[in-house]
């Protein structure tokens, strides 16, 4: 039971370290949370993160998930490629797009307010 317990430990660091902490068993029901699915080796997934901590700056939730890690949920949201993005809003998934371009614009479409902060 304690080998478990350390190794439950050490799987946690390293997710918490690599920018994939701990993800709900379900998507959010606050008024909008964006999921970043990825995988390790991704191309496409490293390119978009600079942005990705950009928008988290400017305010905007930003759940990432792992696909290899949470197989379960590269079923249940039907994922065969990576990166994906699904912007919830008020539980429900209000954009499934590849493109963070996208994202971005639906995001300054929505929220006025932040517009600038998710441009620069």
């Amino acid at each position: 039971m304690r080998s478990f317990l350390a190794s439950v430990c050490v799987v946690a660091s390293l997710l918490f370290l690599s920018g994939c902490g701990p993800v709900p068993s379900t998507p959010s029901v606050s008024d909008l949370t964006i999921y970043a699915f990825s995988a390790p080796g991704c191309s496409g997934c490293v390119e978009d993160k600079s942005r990705l901590m950009q928008l988290e700056r400017a305010g905007y939730p930003i759940q990432r998930v792992d696909i290899t890690i949470y197989s379960e949920w590269r079923r249940k949201y039907r994922i065969d490629t990576v990166p994906l993005y699904l912007v919830i809003r008020s539980g429900k998934i209000v954009l499934r797009t590849h493109d963070l371009n996208l994202v971005i614009r639906t995001l300054q479409n929505a929220s006025p307010v932040q517009k600038q902060a998710a441009m620069s």
